[in-house]
């Protein structure tokens, strides 16, 4: 499929562009929704790394991080955790939101990148004759490559919660985004570009890792061989090499110096090294299975790699699917002939092919490691949008269209667990149904398949903060009386995974929060919670709905939550079965009957 001619759609009495980028910017605001709450899709370990920056904060200096765990201090360099403080004002203003907030500022950041870059790119092929149209269809595809980067259920997950992955993803593609934007100077530049390019990577390996400096530099490398040179990437000995070589290894070793301060500043700089670089990054070259054999493994191994893009773009996967098949009918079409590819996509493309050709080389593989590409992948993706066949459009309405409905099963599950009607407004039920109709016009009407399948992926995450909502609100709560009886108490808490007791942090704050392990929900019997109460007046129990927590106890409180863990003996069915007790329970402040 061509693209329309933008002369054509010029005479459009309706400015499209101006829809298409108002729609952009309200797909940025929906991403504020229920940022505060304690049920938003994240990484399991945000709880720690939220512990490790509250207890930094209390100690009041900015260094040696400090954690509940002697074995969990050194994770990750220490910015992301100075970020922390700043927003949550040394703890004056410790909420998930002031926490999230810088999160949400640079995945906005990085979604005008991508905006900006494509819209550029398409720009610059219009013709004298055409540029007043051409501009305005390349402010469609910057604004439909916004969506694109807003709908990837990586960017929603990793690109809101205080564990973030788009600080990082914000300054080292940031480094390909400059070099894209102008790719003639900045290769061409002796120092300037090599200097902000390696500050860029130093402050993004202190958000993420040292490691970060190998896929950065073998970018570079090949953006330098590739589009700067016009050279094969193995094609080395020419005139030129040396200086390139150069620019690379210095942008490299001054991300390094600036990664390097930690040491300098840590008081404890020995811990670091023991905990971060062999703990955390040297730990990664090393498995039990030996190094082929988890190469080939299913589970963390090259496949994870190799698949990474695609999965990582979830209700997107079969879009992203089809943009490769597109470029690669693009590229075939272009064999032999004078045409080329333009330097933008090109470094686009080199970006990642690097990072992907890098992160195989771990025995630890995780889809983690590509996100800070995907922003490229969007730009990719727009760029060859109207190219896109229309079967990839009507598989990821049909991908879209089954996430509604299982947002809409989720939703059931709450009225059925609450035995509430009213826990969802009437809006909720319309907009599914709007969503799911949409999508499913979109797979049979071909007009509606490319707008629809613009916003269908940020719908199904909508729909999912949506369907929590109610549970970070006044459900999920307990009374203002119940946490002003608590301030200063001690509450035990139960805790399934590392750091999970840390949300009680903001879910009753000014306790003393004391964990203890339990699955969720888990039987108890009231001998187990007459154990607890030897340490403690107040304990949290979590039941299965229509369970009682226990007959030798007072219930001061109640509030409802989100399972965080399934029980496997359930099965997968159970979510279809029984919503109410898959997804939802009911947690119990409890006090013994006796003083």
């Amino acid at each position: 499929m061509t693209s329309p001619d933008p002369a054509a759609t010029s005479t459009s009495r309706f400015p499209a562009h101006l829809a298409w980028m108002a729609l952009a910017v309200l797909v940025a605001l929906g991403y504020l929704f229920g940022l505060g709450g304690d049920h938003i899709p994240r990484n399991g370990d945000e709880l720690v790394y939220a512990n490790i920056a509250r207890l930094t904060a209390q100690s009041g200096h900015w260094l040696p991080l400090l954690s509940a765990w002697d074995f969990m201090r050194n994770t990750k360099p220490p910015l992301l955790f100075w970020q922390a403080i700043v927003a949550g004002g040394w703890g004056e203003h410790w909420t998930l939101l002031r926490l999230r907030l810088p999160s949400l500022a640079y995945t906005w950041g990085i979604a005008l990148m991508v905006g900006l870059l494509t819209w550029k790119t398409v720009r610059a092929q219009a013709s004298t004759a055409t540029a007043e149209a051409h501009n305005r269809h390349a402010k469609t595809l910057g604004a439909i490559a916004v969506l694109i980067y807003l709908s990837f259920f990586t960017t929603y997950r990793y690109g809101r919660p205080f564990l973030t992955s788009a600080s990082e993803t914000f300054w080292l593609f940031g480094v390909f985004f400059a070099l894209a934007w102008s790719p003639a100077k900045l290769l061409a530049s002796r120092w300037k570009f090599p200097l902000i390019a390696g500050l860029a990577l130093g402050i993004g390996c202190l958000y993420k890792s040292f490691a970060m400096v190998v896929p950065v530099g073998f970018g570079l490398a090949l953006c330098y061989q590739m589009v700067g040179a016009r050279q094969a990437p193995w094609k080395l000995w020419r005139p030129g090499i040396v200086p390139d070589a150069l620019k690379v290894l210095a942008v490299c070793l001054l991300g390094l110096a600036v990664f390097g301060l930690w040491f300098a500043v840590d008081p404890q700089p020995g811990e670091v090294w023991r905990e971060f670089v062999v703990g955390e990054n040297a730990g990664k070259m090393n498995s039990s299975k030996g190094y082929f054999k988890a190469a080939l493994s299913g589970s963390g191994g090259v496949l994870t790699i190799l698949t990474g893009y695609f999965s990582n773009a979830l209700f997107l996967l079969p879009l992203s699917i089809g943009a490769m098949v597109a470029a690669w009918r693009a590229w075939r079409q272009r064999r032999g002939t004078a045409q080329s590819v333009s330097d933008t996509e090109k470094i686009m493309w080199l970006w990642l092919l690097a990072l992907a050709l890098v992160f195989m080389l771990p025995t630890q593989r995780s889809t983690r490691y590509l996100i800070p590409a995907m922003p490229a992948l969007a730009v990719v993706m727009a760029l060859y949008w109207e190219r896109i066949g229309r079967i990839w459009f009507g598989l990821t309405l049909l991908v879209c269209m089954i996430g509604v409905l299982a947002m809409g099963l989720i939703g059931y599950g709450a009225v059925r667990a609450t035995q509430n009607t009213g826990v969802y407004s009437p809006l909720f039920w319309l907009f599914l149904a709007a969503a799911a109709l949409a999508c499913a016009v979109g797979v049979f009407k071909t007009s509606w398949s490319r707008p629809v399948t613009a916003v269908a992926g940020f719908a199904v995450v909508f729909a999912l903060a949506w369907a929590s909502q109610p549970f970070n609100g006044e459900l999920g709560r307990f009374k203002p009386e119940t946490n002003a009886l608590l301030k200063g108490q001690t509450v035990q808490v139960p805790s399934n995974f590392n750091g999970h007791f840390e949300r009680y942090e903001f879910i009753i704050p000014g306790a003393k929060i004391v964990p203890y392990f339990a699955a969720q929900p888990v039987d108890y019997t009231d001998t187990d919670v007459q154990a607890l109460f030897k340490t403690s007046r107040y304990v949290l129990v979590q039941r299965r709905v229509g369970q009682p927590p226990c007959t030798q106890c007072r219930i001061l409180d109640e509030r409802w939550d989100l399972r965080s863990r399934q029980d496997e003996n359930d099965g997968p069915l159970a979510a279809f079965k029984t919503p109410e007790t898959y997804w939802y329970a009911k947690e119990y402040l409890v006090e013994p009957l006796t003083p």
